[in-house]
């Protein structure tokens, strides 16, 4: 994961742009789902603006997994439109027993909860995501550590829930990128800190970052990105080739629109701190997409 940042205000001027009546619309349901305490209606509109995401989010990428789908023009059915705070009912999550070793406990999810009906339309609490981390693994989940604040009406003021899941989009949240690394293909905490290591341990765990069978490629391309990032930079250490064109190359793999971006970042600090390690990470890399079947 990475961040995108954003202010409301800036993000408010994408979604006019896009779609005009959009906020005002919004603001009219939301004031009816806060009146009767629920989330209720009998069709939706976020799919209108999904668009300003999926633009957003380096031009068609996951905001969990990182991975690159189609562009805005054609791509939209790859896409949810994911509300972080789900709208309505709220499942609990159990993690592994290796999160509870780490330390991490889990709120209760309170009995007959209705979610977060007031942020079903709230601009902060969307993102845009491939089915397999929405559909799939997001589902109606949502894991924190402090207390369920349902009739929360901002994200950016709902901080003292200690959600456990990494919010990518705005400033108000932890920069993904200071919780989360790679040491090759693989996804680590950075942070000492329990809560924002425990952060960490479950947005990997939650999304299945670290899964070599049920997301094989999602690994895969992660391999496939080190493998590349390594010769390019293996090019330009020895100023061989054309260093521009090389250079472009390695700002495009490391830029926000590039996907695995954080897992590449990662991967070029290392490359530059230790050449050798660098060397090693490349060579596993290389075996693991040999030992991968096809």
């Amino acid at each position: 994961m990475i961040g995108y940042k954003i202010t409301r205000r800036e993000l408010e001027k994408l979604v006019k742009q896009e779609n005009a009546t959009w906020l005002k619309r919004a603001s009219d349901r939301t004031a009816g789902f806060i009146a009767a305490k629920t989330y209720s209606e009998k069709s939706s509109m976020w799919s209108e603006i999904k668009s300003v995401y999926m633009t957003l989010q380096g031009e068609s990428k996951c905001a969990f997994c990182e991975r690159k789908l189609e562009s805005v023009e054609i791509g939209k059915i790859e896409q949810d439109v994911e509300h972080f705070r789900p709208k309505n009912r709220i499942s609990a999550w159990a993690g592994s027993s290796s999160l509870t070793a780490a330390g991490v406990v889990m709120s209760s999810v309170p009995a007959g909860a209705d979610g977060y009906y007031g942020l079903a339309y709230d601009l902060f609490n969307y993102a845009a995501s491939c089915k397999p981390c929405n559909s799939v693994l997001k589902n109606d989940y949502f894991p924190i550590a402090g207390n369920y604040d349902f009739a929360g009406l901002r994200p950016e003021k709902m901080g003292h829930e200690k959600p456990l899941l990494l919010y990518p989009i705005g400033s108000f949240d932890k920069d993904p990128e200071t919780l989360i690394e790679f040491f090759g293909v693989s996804p680590r905490p950075v942070s000492t800190k329990p809560h924002d290591r425990h952060r960490a341990l479950v947005t990997i765990e939650f999304f299945k970052l670290d899964d070599v069978i049920g997301r094989k490629n999602l690994i895969k391309e992660r391999a496939n990105i080190i493998i590349g990032l390594y010769v390019v930079l293996e090019s330009l250490n020895g100023n061989r080739g054309d260093t521009k064109r090389l250079q472009r190359t390695l700002t495009s793999a490391l830029g926000s629109h590039a996907p695995h971006a954080n897992c590449a970042r990662s991967f070029h600090r290392l490359y530059v701190k230790d050449r050798a390690k660098g060397q090693q990470i490349y060579e596993a890399a290389s075996d693991l997409l040999d030992s991968m079947s096809p």
